[in-house]
This record gives structure tokens, sequence and C-alpha cells, in this order.
């Protein structure tokens, strides 16, 4: 059964419902980022596996997915910025290598284990903290008109909790999108 409704009513408080969603990812192991469709982030957390797709059966994913969307990020350590979100270049091949010095900074996050996942109602914001002070800030622009979510996180259980855009989230069965 899907679960949905306008964070601009907060009954109950979003930052509760998002703490007892999430709780079951906290003190999984990131096992890789990478970036899907050019600039969107994607940690997989949990068990690896094999994608059933014969195409993509020589890459893995993790039961756990968690994958920005058109979402400004940040990535620090303790008050350190270490490297931020790309804005996109039109020449694809300068783009591609900006991608690649982005991603060996952030596989810093690789192999380290996530320890809180906290939601901040006010503006959205979204702080995954790992071992090591290791930060990924996510601070969405309320004023974007992409209509696209913020950011979602795939879980083993088959549902998907999508945030964004604006004042709005789910959490529903991936058979149902």
């Amino acid at each position: 059964m899907a679960t949905q409704t306008s964070l601009a009513n907060q009954k109950p408080d979003i930052e509760q419902i998002i703490s007892v969603i999430t709780r079951p990812v906290i003190g999984e192991i990131c096992h890789q980022v990478i970036f899907s469709y050019g600039d969107e982030l994607r940690l997989d957390f949990g068990e690896m596996y094999a994608y059933t797709h014969p195409k993509l059966a020589h890459l893995r994913k993790g039961s756990w997915q968690f994958g920005t969307r058109a979402t400004p990020w940040v990535f620090k350590q303790g008050d350190r910025i270490l490297t931020s979100s790309l804005p996109v270049n039109i020449d694809a091949e300068i783009d591609e290598l900006k991608i690649d010095a982005v991603k060996k900074v952030l596989q810093q996050l690789e192999n380290k284990e996530l320890i809180d996942f906290m939601i901040y109602a006010r503006n959205i914001s979204l702080i995954l903290l790992f071992e090591g002070d290791y930060k990924l800030i996510l601070e969405p622009d309320l004023q974007d008109d992409s209509g696209l979510a913020y950011w979602e996180l795939f879980m083993p259980t088959e549902q998907v909790l999508t945030v964004g855009p604006g004042f709005f989230w789910e959490c529903k069965l991936i058979h149902e999108r």
C-alpha cells in the first residue's frame, strides 16, 4: 500500500516518519558510489547483487540504493568540503573528466558504515552521516520546477521512498510506479 503526503501538512512529523522508514539502512555499509544518468549520484548499501537483465549481468547493485535526482549536494569530512555536485557543461568530454574526479573523491564512502540518515522538514535538506565523520548533504532547491524527485531510496522490501519535488513524499511498492 502506498503512503504519500505533502510535507507542508507535516502530520505526522516527516522527520519521524523518514526516520522510521530509513532505520533499517542505518549500520549498512556503502559498497559502491556511482553516477547514473549523467550526474545523478547513487550509493549502494547492503548485500551486493548482479542485475537480473542479461545485458547488465556484469554490473552489481546494493540491496539498498540511494539516488539523488535534481538535488545539489556537498560531500564533507568534518567541516571541510571535499567536493560538491557538478554544474552541467555543454562539453561532454570536460564533464566526463569532472565526473571521474568527483567520483574518486566520493569513493572515500565505499566500505564506510552509514551512521545516520537525517531529513529536515523546514527545507527538505538531508544529511547522510558515515563513519570517519563523512557527510553527504543534499540541499534541494525548493524553487526548482523540473518536477523531478530530490532523492529516492530503493529498499530490499521492493519499496521506494521518494522525496520531492517541493514538500511531497511517498513510500510505495516499486511495482506501483
